[in-house]
């Protein structure tokens, strides 16, 4: 950890030795040609000041980042102490409230990232990109591993956000870090083409490594392998790719849509018939902004499946997306599921922003095996002003409920405000 911060302080010094010297045209040149190559963000950071070129103005690197902390309250559970802590998770809220833990106040400092863009042979027909993120969880102020990727002639190739998530039209911005429930959201180690634009239209299909179980790759699809007091099914090697694609029509930088699928097989053994089987996953989404006045932008994703758990946001990480046939012993299902969002942003002034979203996301025919999740609901408004180009204050509001399949439900509240620094 001290070896990571005292390289990137060495490199900033020099990186701010090596431009502080270049004439403004130039300087601007520069952070062009790096706005144009970065990747898209959920979040972007702003495009640093801190960039080191080599004589040949051949490659380029960039550095950046954000501290960002947090200050809260939860009123209505204690669902920071407890359950996922920064980010607001409706599928984490406990479904019993402990007299006297139903109300909590907290200050996280533990939300930043680091940030390292290269990008080499500028402007011509094999410019080349690649980038690499390291964040803190909002949980420990370790630093980990986030992106690591490579760009070329509309190749990806690394650790990234999946090029199934539209993140242009999945959500206005957020402080809380996870964001809405409904949301098609991963990271994948993944390789994907984007082709450039024809007339408004453009296209991209990729290859995804699989994670059928949870969001970090813990193996939970067998919760219940147990038929008649037999196993009845157990893990296989996952040997085919996630595929996931996408067409979309953009008519201007507030306009768009976007249709997208993704196929998936899950492998598992069937202990009783004793054999190898292969079972189908599939999703489609319908995604896109529109903009029938400047100042607003809508935001709209519908996500539709059968499969698809750890791409939906809030069902990640929850053995459900694959599930026992209960009228075929030995053999399993993929479970249909839902993810909604819609939201709305509206640019008051150049340095003002409020944003609402409302989000849901929902399971079927998984009774029997989870029955604490049957679906959730977010809500979300806040307000975002920009006190100078790298300082940001916002205030953000959060309603979540978890219901339950059984009568259950709770619900929580949360307030908050951050203090973002970006350089």
């Amino acid at each position: 950890m001290k070896k990571l911060v005292l390289l990137f302080t060495m490199i900033f010094v020099i990186s701010f030795l090596n431009f502080n010297g270049v004439d403004a045209q130039e300087k601007s040149k520069d952070i062009q040609i790096m706005n144009r190559a970065r990747p898209k963000e959920l979040k972007p950071i702003a495009a640093p000041n801190f960039i080191v070129k080599t004589k040949s103005n051949k490659f380029m690197m960039s550095l950046g980042g954000y501290i960002n902390p947090i200050m809260g309250v939860d009123l209505g559970g204690e669902m920071y102490e407890t359950a996922a802590g920064i980010s607001f998770i409706p599928g984490d809220i406990p479904l019993t409230k402990e007299k006297g833990r139903r109300n909590d106040y907290y200050i996280n400092p533990l939300n930043g990232a680091l940030q390292m863009h290269i990008v080499g042979l500028q402007g011509t027909s094999n410019e080349i990109t690649a980038y690499f993120k390291v964040v803190t969880t909002g949980v420990t102020p370790m630093l980990g591993l986030s992106r690591a990727f490579l760009t070329w002639k509309g190749f990806s190739m690394g650790q990234k956000l999946t090029m199934l998530q539209d993140l242009y039209a999945c959500q206005p911005p957020t402080i809380d870090p996870q964001g809405p429930c409904g949301d098609i959201s991963n990271v994948a180690y993944e390789i994907s083409y984007e082709s450039k634009s024809y007339n408004g239209f453009k296209y991209s299909i990729g290859l995804d490594m699989p994670t059928y179980y949870t969001s970090n790759g813990i193996y939970r699809g067998k919760d219940y392998p147990v038929f008649d007091n037999h196993e009845v099914f157990a893990n296989a090697n996952q040997m085919i790719p996630d595929i996931p694609m996408w067409i979309e029509y953009q008519k201007s930088a507030s306009n768009r849509i976007r249709i997208s699928a993704i196929l998936r097989n899950f492998q598992y053994v069937d202990l009783i018939a004793n054999k190898q089987r292969g079972l189908l996953g599939w999703g489609t989404m319908l995604s896109g902004n529109f903009s029938f006045w400047n100042p607003m932008t809508f935001y709209v994703q519908a996500a539709y499946g059968k499969g698809i758990g750890s791409y939906l946001q809030d069902i990640a990480g929850r053995p459900i997306s694959y599930i026992p046939k209960d009228n075929e012993p030995g053999k399993m299902k993929a479970s249909p599921m839902m993810g909604l969002v819609f939201g709305v942003s509206y640019n008051a002034t150049k340095k003002l922003q409020f944003n609402a979203i409302a989000s849901q996301s929902r399971v079927w025919e998984t009774k029997e095996y989870y029955n604490d999740y049957r679906y959730t609901q977010y809500y979300c408004g806040n307000a975002f002003y920009n006190i100078t180009a790298y300082l940001q204050w916002g205030i953000e509001y959060i309603y979540g409920k978890k219901q339950a399949w059984d009568a259950e439900s709770n619900y929580n509240h949360r307030i908050q405000t951050q203090l973002m620094f970006t350089f």
